[in-house]
C-alpha cells in the first residue's frame, strides 16, 4: 500500500486509540485534562478526537474519488454513493442514540454530525482546490462573524457564554424540538472536511503542500481566537483550525513512516482500516451490555470494576479495566484486519 495511505491508516488508528481511551475512562480521580475541556477553555485530550476522525474523513475523500472513477463506473454512481453513504451513517447513529435512551429517539449525534459534515465535504470536492480553501474560509468566518455580531434576544451582541450565545439561543428555541439540536454545526465541521481534502490531495502529491497547509491553519487558528475561544462545545472557527493544523502536521510526519516502518505498525494500521466498526463496536456493547445489563443494583461495568478494586484498589482497577477494554477491542479490530472483514457504507 502507498505511503499516504499508510499514513492515513496509522493517523485513523491513533485516533481511535485515543477514541477508546477517552470514551471509556474508568480512572479513579483523572486529571481534568484527560477529559473534555469545560466550556471556552481549551483543547484537552478528548477534544482532539472527534476533529481528526473528520480530517482523516476529508483526507480519504480524494482516494476514495479516484479509486471508484478509475473503476469505469459512471460518475453519476458516486452521487449515489455519496448519498448513501450520508445516509447510512445517519441511521446508523440515530441507532446508537436510541440504544444509549432506550428509546427511539431523533436527534444529532457524533455519527449523524460526520453524516452532514461528510455530505458537505463530498458534494463540494468537485470544486478546484483554491476554491475550496477559500469556500472552507469564508464557513469558518462567516460562522464566527454569527456568534460575534448576530445580536441575542435579551442578550446582545458579541455575546459567547456558556449559558448565553448564539448557538445555544437557536439550538433551545428553534431546534432541539426538531430533534435537530447542533445541526449548525455542519458549518464548520464541513469546513474542516473540506480543508481534509486538501491535505488528501497533498498527500497524493507525495506530502508536497501539507506542512503548507498545516501551518495556515494553525495561524488562521491564531488569528481567529481574538475574536471567539477555542471551544469544542459549538465548534468555534478557532478550534477547528487547530486541532485540523496539528493533525496535518502529523499525517505530514507520518509519510515518513514508509521508508523504514517501525515494528507493531500493522496493530495500529489495524484500527485506522476499519474505524467505523471501532467506534461503533465498543460503543454499542458498552451501551447495551456493560452499562444496561445489571447485576442486583449494579450494571455490568460497575460489578467489574468492584471486584477488581477488591484486589488491587481502585487506582488500579480503573487502569486496569480502561486498559483491558481497549486491548479487547484492538485485538478484535486487529483479527477482523487479518480476515479482511472491514465496515464500509
Amino acid at each position: 500500500m502507498s505511503a499516504r495511505l499508510l499514513a492515513l491508516d496509522v493517523f485513523r488508528g491513533l485516533t481511535v486509540l485515543l477514541m477508546l481511551f477517552v470514551n471509556n475512562q474508568t480512572l479513579y480521580n483523572p486529571p481534568s485534562w484527560l477529559g473534555h475541556a469545560p466550556f471556552a477553555s481549551g483543547v484537552y485530550l478528548a477534544d482532539w478526537v472527534f476533529p481528526w476522525f473528520l480530517l482523516a474523513m476529508g483526507v480519504a475523500i480524494p482516494f476514495s474519488r479516484r479509486r471508484f472513477l478509475a473503476s469505469g463506473r459512471p460518475e453519476w454512481l458516486y452521487e449515489v454513493r455519496i448519498l448513501r453513504r450520508v445516509a447510512l451513517l445517519f441511521l446508523l447513529g440515530l441507532g446508537l442514540s436510541s440504544l444509549s435512551a432506550g428509546h427511539l429517539v431523533f436527534t444529532l449525534d457524533v455519527l449523524q454530525l460526520i453524516a452532514l459534515a461528510y455530505w458537505l465535504g463530498a458534494w463540494l470536492y468537485d470544486l478546484p482546490p483554491l476554491r475550496r480553501g477559500v469556500l472552507a474560509l469564508l464557513l469558518l468566518l462567516v460562522y464566527e462573524a454569527a456568534l460575534l455580531l448576530v445580536p441575542v434576544p435579551g442578550v446582545g451582541q458579541g455575546v459567547y457564554r456558556e449559558e448565553a450565545n448564539l448557538m445555544r439561543h437557536l439550538n433551545a428555541t428553534y431546534l432541539a424540538p426538531l430533534g435537530l439540536r447542533g445541526v449548525f454545526s455542519a458549518i464548520p465541521t464541513g469546513a474542516l472536511v473540506l480543508f481534509g481534502t486538501l491535505v488528501g490531495e497533498a498527500l497524493g502529491r507525495g506530502g508536497r503542500g501539507v506542512y503548507p497547509l498545516a501551518w495556515a491553519a494553525l495561524v488562521l487558528g491564531l488569528a481567529l481566537r481574538l475574536g471567539l475561544p477555542y471551544d469544542k462545545t459549538y465548534w468555534t472557527p478557532p478550534y477547528i483550525l487547530v486541532t485540523a493544523g496539528v493533525g496535518a502536521l502529523l499525517l505530514g510526519l507520518l509519510q515518513f513512516l514508509d521508508a523504514k516502518p517501525p515494528r507493531g505498525l500493522e496493530a495500529v494500521r489495524a484500527l485506522g482500516a476499519n474505524p467505523l466498526l471501532a467506534y461503533v463496536l465498543p460503543v454499542a456493547f458498552k451501551l447495551g451490555i456493560l452499562m444496561r445489563l445489571r447485576l442486583g443494583e449494579e450494571s455490568l461495568q460497575d460489578r467489574l470494576l468492584s471486584l477488581l478494586a477488591q484486589t488491587m484498589g481502585p487506582l488500579w482497577a480503573g487502569w486496569a479495566f480502561t486498559l483491558g477494554y481497549i486491548g479487547l477491542w484492538w485485538g478484535v479490530m486487529y483479527l477482523f484486519y487479518r480476515r479482511g472483514i472491514f465496515l464500509k457504507v
